[in-house]
């Protein structure tokens, strides 16, 4: 199913309220949805093929032979058959439309400077005492006592705050960025009786809702797990009042996840049967996929192999119906596919099906972006399981070596906890020198 205009258009407006330039968000939206840049560019910028040739009609006027939608499909086609060659002028005119460099549609000159956001980069890689920097504060970070009326662009900017956290959480860690979603959570909720209408209202629930089920997850990354519950069970009451079935559902996935980082697969399935009864209807197929995904995770930690199997495929089945356009904003990064392949390399490793979890994690981690740093170390550390399960130790080491890197860099807990776990199944190899080295690495550095 083809995602609309109007969904891209909403999302960037997210993004650049959450201070995000157009080459940001190009980047991201090729990354997560496989556009070419030319396309990218223009639908960050919330542009038909129609729009961009009026613009450029108006910029450089040409009576005779005027540029249409289809001038334009034709240079986004390229180098597909049917498509045409953009030039080096083509390509100059366009970047000075998009904002960008010509070099970054195909070769050019460089117009960045003419958008302002580019003063805050936010893909940049954090070194290991860098400060999180989440972009130019939004208007809705003053007081709460100053915020007389909550408004639907009021709600518009608490979402996109919630979302610059949860980036700087896949960039930097969960230490870097708890606090202030703390503070982001608790100025909702102290304006949560001030909306303008039901719709707003409701609006602003959800928002508490997903910084909540966040807050959760950042909890969880830190091992801090009666916090990570309390802040599930604001999520829940939330999503009980509001009626969010999806939410409810998720967030009853989010404390399963509790009992699986303890190792507690029967305690994780009593939770997930009931979000799987929650999820049977009116849910989006992108909460269903991740619920059933979590499923075979808890079978696989129970060393139940078939129905942990009959659970994956119930998620890869539900994963086919997953759009944009039906995907909850707090669950997008769900829609790409470099997440997909992640949890199910996942769940396959702990299904202990090591050749086809290689085959995911590896794509996984061609398809992650260097950003999401976190991940990447958490995708390391399954693949570096999957070579011992496969009694390939010097690879596992390898990985695992490149995974204590990246966890120390995002300060993740849970990460550092899994690679002293994977040192306990490496010991009937503790003799090679590549065992010890990795030892050395992860306990004593």
């Amino acid at each position: 199913m083809a995602r609309s205009l109007r969904s891209y258009r909403h999302e960037a407006e997210r993004l650049r309220a959450a201070g995000r330039s157009y080459r940001q968000i190009a980047v991201l939206w090729r990354e997560r949805y496989g556009l070419n840049s030319r396309v990218a560019y223009r639908l960050a910028h919330g542009l038909t093929q129609a729009d961009v040739a009026e613009r450029w009609n108006a910029q450089w006027p040409d009576p005779t032979t005027p540029k249409t939608a289809k001038t334009i499909s034709y240079w986004e086609i390229w180098p597909a058959p049917g498509g045409r060659t953009p030039s080096p002028d083509t390509l100059n005119k366009l970047a000075y439309l998009y904002r960008c460099s010509a070099g970054e549609l195909l070769d050019g000159e460089d117009y960045s400077r003419l958008d302002p956001a580019n003063s805050v980069e936010l893909d940049t890689e954090p070194t290991e005492n860098a400060q999180v920097d989440v972009g130019p504060p939004p208007a809705n970070l003053i007081a709460a006592s100053g915020i007389r009326a909550v408004t639907s662009e009021t709600v518009d900017g608490f979402e996109a705050l919630t979302d610059t956290y949860r980036q700087a959480d896949y960039r930097s860690g969960s230490r870097r960025v708890t606090t202030d979603l703390a503070g982001h959570l608790r100025r909702m909720l102290q304006v949560s009786d001030r909306a303008t209408s039901k719709h707003t209202q409701r609006r602003l629930m959800q928002a508490v809702g997903d910084a909540a089920q966040l807050a959760g997850w950042l909890a969880i990354d830190g091992q801090g797990y009666e916090q990570a519950l309390g802040h599930c069970r604001l999520a829940l009451s939330v999503a009980e009042k509001i009626n969010d079935r999806a939410l409810h559902a998720y967030t009853l996935g989010v404390i399963s996840y509790v009992h699986l980082h303890a190792g507690d697969g029967g305690a994780a399935l009593r939770v997930l049967d009931t979000a799987k009864e929650m999820a049977a209807r009116d849910v989006p197929p992108a909460v269903t996929s991740w619920i059933y995904e979590a499923v075979g995770e808890a079978h696989g930690l129970l060393g139940e192999r078939r129905p942990g199997s009959a659970a994956l495929a119930v998620a890869e089945r539900r994963f086919d119906g997953v759009t944009a356009d039906n995907t909850p904003s707090w669950l997008a990064f769900f829609n790409a596919d470099c997440h997909a392949a992640r949890l199910k390399g996942r769940c396959l490793m702990r299904l202990r099906q090591p050749a086809n979890a290689a085959t995911a994690l590896n794509e996984a981690l061609e398809l992650l972006p260097s950003t999401f740093v976190r991940e990447r170390s958490g995708t390391l550390i399954d693949l570096a399981q999957v070579h011992v399960q496969l009694r390939q130790i010097e690879e596992a080491c390898h990985l695992a070596a490149q995974a204590d890197v990246l966890a120390r860099r995002t300060q993740s807990e849970r990460n550092r906890r899994r690679l002293r776990e994977l040192l306990v199944d490496l010991m009937p190899w503790a003799h090679l020198e590549s065992v010890r080295d990795l030892h050395r690495q992860v306990l004593l550095n």
